[in-house]
């Protein structure tokens, strides 16, 4: 693997397993919604590419986020870094940064 691969593949292991312990249920769809619409698009033709090639050193949660990345389908929003303009994200008292509330 390249170098470039090799921190893709390290990086997309590192998020699916952060949402392996936030979301243990929703790990795939919160690892596929990150990768969509945080990493350029080049990122994700390369990742979606070395999975075709095997996948070799992605886990199984990034494996099953990137399988999904390869689909024309966009992501539902999972966490609140990706819905962008929610209604009441203005309102007093809300911490924005953390996805408990």
């Amino acid at each position: 693997m390249s170098s470039t691969l090799d921190k893709l593949v390290y990086m997309a292991n590192q998020i699916a397993r952060e949402f392996e312990f936030q979301r243990p249920g929703e790990a795939v769809e919160a690892t596929w919604d990150h990768l969509w619409h945080f990493w350029d698009p080049h990122m994700r033709r390369v990742i979606v590419a070395h999975l075709e090639a095997g996948g070799a050193g992605l886990g199984e949660t990034a494996k099953a986020a990137v399988a999904k990345l390869a689909s024309p389908a966009e992501p539902e929003p999972q966490t609140k870094a990706t819905k962008f303009n929610q209604a009441g994200d203005h309102e007093e008292g809300r911490n924005l940064m953390s996805d408990a509330g």
